[in-house]
């Protein structure tokens, strides 16, 4: 996989950006965040999922995944391959952690970047979930940004 913290310091690889992307600088920063906080979890997961929500280019919170649940879940369309609402049991993904240390309220027009690092170091892929998609549409974030599986940026469209 290519080292996209070196490509984002250089300026290159961004050219996919231009047109939908914030300034790269929000992009290359929650690069930079998500690689420090990695390094300070534990790996009792298969990967590490981020979520960065940023006003402008003002970092306001960090969100990562936890196993407890939360009862806000039970708003937002949690659900398995079998469609099966698992909102009690499904845990607390990190977009909703990151909202929920903001408030939900105060999200309106901001933008989230998500970022996996894998067991090797690599960037990820970090597309919400569906419950999560249903969450950050409901709330009505600007923007938000994933990481795809060639360590690229991608823009979430809401349906």
């Amino acid at each position: 996989m290519r080292d996209v913290r070196g490509l984002l310091r250089k300026g290159e690889g961004l050219h996919r950006l231009a047109e939908v992307a914030p300034p790269s600088k929000i992009l290359e920063k929650a690069v930079e965040i998500s690689y420090a906080f990695a390094g300070k979890r534990s790996l009792t997961h298969r990967c590490r999922h981020f979520s960065l929500i940023f006003e402008r280019s003002r970092l306001v919170s960090v969100g990562f995944n936890s196993m407890k649940t939360h009862p806000i879940n039970l708003k937002f369309n949690y659900v398995n391959k079998q469609m099966e609402q698992i909102g009690s049991i499904v845990g607390t993904h990190s977009e909703m952690s990151a909202v929920l240390k903001v408030g939900p309220d105060a999200c309106r027009g901001l933008t989230m970047v998500n970022t996996r690092i894998n067991r090797n170091d690599d960037l990820d892929y970090s597309f919400p979930c569906n419950g999560c998609l249903d969450m950050l549409e409901k709330i009505g974030f600007k923007d938000v940004f994933y990481t795809t599986r060639h360590g690229d940026f991608e823009r979430t469209e809401f349906f």
